[in-house]
Parts: C-alpha cells; sequence; structure tokens
C-alpha cells in the first residue's frame, strides 16, 4: 500500500505547496508557536525508506525500514548501531516498557527485543490483521495496532491478549478511512488515529470502551486541514502537560503543529517540499524527543530530518570513547570464553558474534571494567563484535577473531 502511495506521491510532488520552513496563521497564538531551528545534517547512513520512528528515554531512535529489511536502531546522535532484521517488510514500530519492540508487518504484529530475538506474536483468530501498520502502547502496557486494510484499531492487553476493535469504514465520527498513524497522550490517557483518506485526526479514551472523543482537522490544505495526515506525535511541558501536537501530512509534504486543547488551534507549519535539509518529501511519520527538544521526520526520500524546538538540539559527537578488549588467544580449544576489557564510565557495553556463538548479557565488575561469557562458539573462525554507545551518542567498535578448535 506504502509503495503505491509513496509512488504517487513523488509523481506529484512538484504541484504540492511551497511552504515555508516555519509559518504563522493569524490565528495561531503567539505564547505557543513553536521557536523551530532546522538541524543539521540529515540523517541517511543506513537508511533504505524509513516509515515510521520511536524514540526511547535515552534518546537512541528506532525506524522501520522495508527496503532495508527491518528496524534500524540509531544512537541520539544519530550514529548507526545495528539492524533487527524483520521476517516481513516492517511498518509501525513502538517499544514498550521493558524496551522491546513492537513490529507490525502486514498481516501479524511481533515483539522484539534489541538484540532481534523473536519474544512474541499478535494476530490470530478474532485478533487478524489485514494491513498492521501504526502501533502505540498506553502507560498501562495496552497495545493498540491501526489495519488500515480493516479502517479499525485492533486493541490487545499487555500479555500480547486480543482485547476489541474500535472503528469501522465511514466518514461519519469514530469510523475511518484507511487510518495510519496513532499516538498515545498519556497526560489525557487517550490515543489520537490519523484517518488519513477522511483528513483529520480522531480521538479516543483509553477507558472502559473506548469511546469517540473527538476529532481535529478536515479534509483539505488550509490550516487544521489535511490532505493525507499519516503521522502524529506529542510534546509534552516541564510539568507533563500535553501542549503540542504534531501532524505529518505525505501529501503537502508539511508538518503541521497544532494546540490539540478542544477541537485544535493551528500554530505553525515545519517544512516544505524540496530535498534540501529543512525539506520534505514523503514525510512518512514525526517522532518528539522530549530529551533533546527535537522534531525527529522520517522522509520518504531516504532521510531522517530534525528540527530543534523551542532551542532543542542534536548531540554532537565530538570524540570516541575509550573501549579496550584485554587479549585473547586467537586460537582456542573451548567452545566456552569470557572475554572482558575496559570503558568510559557510564557506557553500555554489547557482544555479537558472526556465528551460532551465544553472548551473555555484559557485567559490569566496576565503573569502567566490563566481561563477557561466550558459549558454543563455531568450530572454524569466529568474529567477536564489541560496541560501546555512551549516552551523549558516542560510540566506539572492536572486532575480535578468535579461531575454535575442538
Amino acid at each position: 500500500m506504502f509503495a503505491r502511495l509513496l509512488k504517487v506521491l513523488i509523481k506529484n510532488a512538484v504541484f504540492c505547496l511551497a511552504l515555508p520552513v516555519i509559518s504563522m496563521a493569524s490565528v495561531s497564538l503567539a505564547a505557543t508557536v513553536p521557536a523551530v531551528t532546522v538541524l543539521t545534517p540529515p540523517i541517511t547512513k543506513g537508511l533504505g525508506l524509513p516509515l515510521r520512528v520511536a524514540i526511547d528515554s535515552s534518546g537512541n531512535i528506532f525506524v522501520s525500514d522495508p527496503r532495508i529489511g527491518g528496524v534500524s536502531m540509531l544512537t541520539s546522535a544519530g550514529q548507526s548501531l545495528l539492524v533487527l532484521k524483520t521476517d516481513a517488510p516492517p511498518q509501525g514500530i513502538a517499544l514498550d516498557s521493558k524496551g522491546n519492540l513492537v513490529v507490525s508487518q502486514g498481516d501479524s504484529v511481533v515483539i522484539l527485543d534489541q538484540k532481534g530475538t523473536l519474544l512474541g506474536r499478535l494476530g490470530s483468530g478474532v485478533g487478524q490483521f489485514k494491513k498492521a501498520n501504526g502501533i502505540t502502547i498506553d502507560s498501562a502496557g495496552y497495545i493498540y495496532v491501526v489495519d488500515s486494510s480493516a479502517d479499525n484499531v485492533k486493541i490487545f492487553n499487555a500479555a500480547g491478549q486480543y482485547v476489541q476493535t474500535i472503528g469501522s469504514t465511514g466518514s461519519a465520527p469514530g469510523q475511518f478511512s484507511m487510518p495510519t498513524g496513532i499516538a498515545y497522550d498519556k497526560s489525557a490517557n487517550q490515543i489520537a488515529v490519523t484517518d488519513t483518506q477522511n483528513g483529520r485526526v480522531q480521538f479516543f479514551s483509553t477507558i472502559g470502551n473506548y469511546s469517540f472523543l473527538k476529532s481535529i482537522g478536515s479534509f483539505g490544505t488550509a490550516p487544521l486541514q489535511f490532505r493525507m495526515p499519516v503521522g502524529i506525535s506529542f510534546e509534552y511541558d516541564a510539568a507533563g502537560k500535553l501542549s503540542r501536537m504534531y501532524v505529518a501530512d505525505i501529501f503537502q509534504n508539511t508538518i503541521q503543529v497544532i494546540d490539540p486543547t478542544g477541537s485544535g488551534t493551528f500554530l505553525a507549519y515545519i517544512g516544505k517540499n524540496g530535498l534540501a535539509n529543512g525539506q520534505l518529501m514523503v514525510p512518512m511519520d514525526v517522532a518528539f524527543d522530549q530529551l533533546q527538544k527535537r522534531l525527529v521526520v522520517a522522509n520518504g526520500s531516504g532521510s531522517l530530518n530534525m528540527y530543534g524546538i523551542d532551542g532543542g538540539v542534536s548531540p554532537v559527537v565530538t570524540a570516541s570513547q575509550t573501549l579496550t578488549v584485554d587479549p585473547i588467544p586467537a586460537t582456542v580449544r573451548t567452545a566456552n570464553i569470557t572475554i572482558s576489557g575496559a570503558v568510559d564510565s557510564s557506557a553500555k557495553v554489547t557482544v555479537s558474534t558472526n556465528t551460532t556463538a551465544v553472548a551473555a548479557p555484559v557485567i559490569y565488575t566496576s565503573a569502567t571494567n566490563w566481561k563477557c561469557s561466550l558459549s558454543r562458539l563455531a568450530p572454524g573462525d569466529n568474529i567477536l563484535n564489541v560496541t560501546a554507545v555512551k549516552s551523549d551518542g558516542r560510540v566506539s567498535r572492536q572486532a575480535i577473531g578468535i579461531t575454535y578448535t575442538p
């Protein structure tokens, strides 16, 4: 669906309105209009066709990308960490309270840990999907999955059990026509769904029977109107109160910034049609990074574009960090070994292999020393990949070759 939509939109992109990076309507409230700066450079390395974005509490960025066949994990500074392969092209993505990834992929939704291990799968019986798309998770762990082809949202509890479906095909309040994106508003305990072909955002309570609450927007090209809204994200103030809503419109190549109170107040446009930094070409999703106060936009042209909001910035990586691995024999006669080394304080170390060898979770023996046990080394050559990541985004890697001779 989205591949076909992408081709149509790129073909017709020249007819889209050329809007400034940020413009304000006369109805805007000056006190809440965001101060927007274009952050450079956009992230392109390791991305093919970024669709959906999720950001964890440390600012790490997760991007579903069907062209590369999985989920890209990036540091807050945009450095590529790894790609978690999925068994079908990924669409929507969300993070649960344990840091596991919930990823939609057509007729099912998979749950993966951050090493790519399959932990579970949603979608069987009454909970089956036609086209699973956007995903969000509420404070109780309930999972909400947009089914674009079925025109509804399917709900599962924290254990992965199907609960119920909300919505049906139509244009009346509470109905959908190809819904795509979804976000959870923790301040009001509600979900918001981009009702793409109806040109609006619809809100539902997450309490009780998931009743329809309100709709913001209508079909069109003016402020508070949408042609194809596909992504949505919320921003909160220092007290945790909802302050702004960001909605990506794939047809107009813009992000609308809206005060979601009541029927909604238009605040600003972000972005305009184009390929230069700060411009957008088929924006597929948007995510607000509360930690860095920046907006991350998945650009269908193959990049993540960044906008600082009210002084927000991207972390700057100025130097590499310390990562040492203690010497180990080039050849061993046991399938189980332990490696160790040193790293900067507060850095997180992970170890992976290119064979069936299994790396246990890294253990820290002090603030700067670590060790990791490996088992089931494969006969012959094994490559051990050691990665250290600091909270500021700095990454260091080392690859160690070892030969196991039984």
